[in-house]
């Protein structure tokens, strides 16, 4: 697969985790914070991020042809993962010891192929 390629499957990804926390922020919001994420200031929240992660995804897709553009809207997503990353660590004691470890993991793992993605993009 060719770094363009790699770059519209990551945008692509992107936009369909923001649209399923837009379209469903309680079980998405529950996935990573647990059953607090269906009231309905966390639903606000998760609606937030998703549509975050929906625009970011769609500028990727719609970069892709310029590869400045396109590199410079990846570095933003593994910027916003890593802010998630970081808010998984602040809420640490307020999460169950799977979300502690899984969901940073998901971020920083995302985060990580926006980056190699960006890095490689010509």
């Amino acid at each position: 697969m060719d770094d363009k390629t790699k770059a519209l499957v990551f945008g692509a990804i992107r936009v369909g985790v923001g649209a399923g926390l837009v379209a469903a922020p309680g079980f998405a919001g529950r996935v990573w914070v647990g059953p607090d994420a269906d009231g309905p200031g966390a639903k606000v929240f998760a609606r937030a991020i998703g549509a975050r992660d929906v625009l970011l995804g769609a500028r990727t897709i719609a970069a892709v042809r310029s590869a400045r553009e396109a590199r410079q809207w990846l570095v933003s997503g593994y910027a916003a993962d890593a802010a998630d990353v970081a808010a998984t660590v602040i809420a640490w004691r307020n999460l169950t010891p799977a979300r502690r470890v899984v969901m940073p993991l998901i971020a920083g793992a995302v985060g990580a192929l926006g980056y190699i993605a960006g890095r490689t993009l010509d």
